[in-house]
């Protein structure tokens, strides 16, 4: 690998333990360190290693580049002092930033940083400053001075530290608010982060972003100005510029860009935070609801199960039944037992009786106790609709086969003619292939075949449908037509049809007189699709 990516592996092998324990001792030493040394702190830590073992952890080490080391030979006396056991090891700065990585976000649960509202106001008071000083006259790179250069570096500073706060907050409030089973511990750190503390940093952000907004709008022409200000200004100028270091922040226009776009007031930060915000919202209260019904220390059911699981106490479970019960009178709905024997249990059978108000026993009688009722019967009302069913298939065959034994022109039964106008009206929809258009629908299709002479019927009893220059052909689908079918064809010449939508017309069946409250059918027209 060409970059330091390789540096990481030492997190995923199985030795990671071993790993991480060497390099908290190197990233927490001031000098290098020997292989004893390194050995003798891993066991003040508690993690004892043999000093074969360690040399070998900091070898791999050394190879994956998190460790450097250092041989100082011009002091050597013996050849055992050359030796890698007399090697010192210090982290490499890859290396130290891996194992502080590990240690600040990976190793254990991160607690949530306080999010640095005082940072917000300082950005926004440095870039109404600068908006200030330099947005009234001309854009002149001398007016650009080491104030300025002060505010800007400031203003960066501080949104780093407010945008690393910003996101960790942000992740920890979405670990909490996907969730819908939080014990009531992590439910009221849910409520406080909405209630008590994430809404009064939203209202503080979205305030301060319109202000930095509008700062910003107002300092735009001076971004590039401003960038390379801040590059004349370092120290190591002459570097940035033959590309060996890269500025710091504030030295690009992109710097810029990026925070007019963090600050921007629908799609910023704090508008995303805001929504995150919203989105949490169900997840807070379905929490509340499920803990306020399920255990509240006041509800009937939550003193019934309390009682159920002292009284299956090997030892005493009979003492805190009879404790619980058997010197109080029995309250089974409403109203109060005389009970003459109190030292033992009496049955619900044998116990005494209580009256009971009509309202409440009509009332109780809704839910029934022991084991549900059984789901009612409708195996009729399935049969009845697989009757059905099979009914319509049959029929829908039956058209099918009368359609397809057909010839052209012929009249058709009513409920043969709706089957084939169904796949008539598919063809029409269809995209014209030469001189045909073919459309399936339940299992018949029908081919639209252009002549350029004649017009071709679809013929009811009451109805009748006009095809100008075709001839409809019924067929099953991927099959030929008939040979019946195929003989309206004779005497014929096909052409290509190049139009893009099929002209038919639905029309009343000559000799068929409609009543006077009929309505003749209107003419349509049907477009290919």
């Amino acid at each position: 690998m060409a970059d330091a990516r390789q540096v990481v592996g030492y997190l995923v092998r199985p030795e990671a333990g071993d790993y991480i324990a060497i390099m908290d001792v190197l990233d927490g030493s001031v000098t290098d360190r020997t292989v004893a040394e390194i050995a003798a702190a891993l066991s003040d830590t508690g993690h004892r290693m043999e000093l074969r073992l360690v040399e070998t952890r900091l070898d791999a080490l050394k190879s994956m580049g998190a460790v450097s080391v250092r041989s100082d030979t011009s002091h050597a006396r013996r050849y055992s002092e050359i030796l890698a056991r007399n090697w010192r090891y210090t982290a490499s700065p890859a290396g130290r930033h891996v194992q502080r990585f590990y240690r600040q976000v990976l190793a254990g649960t991160a607690t949530v940083r306080e999010i640095p509202i005082v940072s917000l106001g300082r950005i926004v008071s440095h870039l109404e400053q600068l908006a200030t000083s330099l947005g009234a006259g001309e854009l002149a790179a001398h007016r650009v001075d080491a104030t300025t250069l002060d505010s800007a570096n400031a203003v960066f500073t501080s949104h780093d530290d407010l945008d690393a706060a910003l996101v960790g907050a942000e992740d920890a409030l979405m670990n909490l608010a996907d969730r819908f089973d939080l014990d009531e511990d992590r439910t009221n750190d849910l409520k406080g982060l909405l209630v008590d503390y994430a809404t009064r940093v939203a209202t503080e952000l979205d305030s301060g972003s319109a202000r930095a907004a509008a700062a910003l709008a107002v300092l735009r022409p001076w971004f590039a100005t401003l960038a390379q200000a801040a590059i004349d200004a370092s120290q190591a100028r002459d570097l940035i510029a033959a590309g060996a270091l890269s500025a710091s922040r504030g030295g690009r226009t992109e710097d810029w860009d990026g925070l007019c776009a963090w600050f921007d007031a629908r799609t910023g930060r704090a508008a995303r935070f805001s929504l995150r915000l919203v989105r949490a919202l169900p997840s807070m209260h379905a929490n509340l609801r499920r803990l306020h019904s399920s255990s509240g220390t006041a509800s009937t059911r939550t003193r019934a199960l309390a009682l159920a699981r002292a009284v299956l106490t090997p030892k005493i479970g009979v003492q805190i039944f009879q404790a619980a019960l058997g010197d109080h009178p029995w309250r089974k709905l409403y109203g109060q037992a005389e009970v003459d024997d109190t030292g033992r249990n009496p049955s619900w059978r044998g116990g005494p009786q209580v009256p009971v108000p009509t309202l409440l026993r009509t009332a109780g009688r809704s839910g029934p106790r022991g084991r549900g009722t059984a789901p009612r019967d409708d195996s009729a009302a399935k049969t009845q609709v697989a009757r059905d069913r099979a009914h319509r298939q049959a029929e829908h065959k039956r058209a099918v086969a009368a359609v397809l034994s057909s010839i052209p022109g012929q009249c058709l039964d009513e409920a043969d003619a709706r089957v084939a106008l169904s796949a008539l009206m598919a063809a029409a929809r269809a995209t014209a292939s030469g001189p045909r258009r073919t459309g399936t629908s339940e299992g018949l299709a029908c081919t639209l075949v252009h002549t350029g002479t004649g017009t071709g019927t679809l013929n009811a009893p009451t109805w009748r449908v006009l095809l100008p220059n075709r001839i409809p052909l019924f067929h099953l689908p991927g099959s030929r037509p008939s040979a019946a079918a195929l003989s309206a064809l004779a005497g014929t010449h096909t052409k290509d049809d190049i139009s893009a939508r099929t002209t038919l017309r639905i029309a009343p069946q000559l000799g068929h007189e409609t009543g006077d409250d009929e309505t003749p059918t209107a003419t349509l027209e049907e477009g290919a699709a």
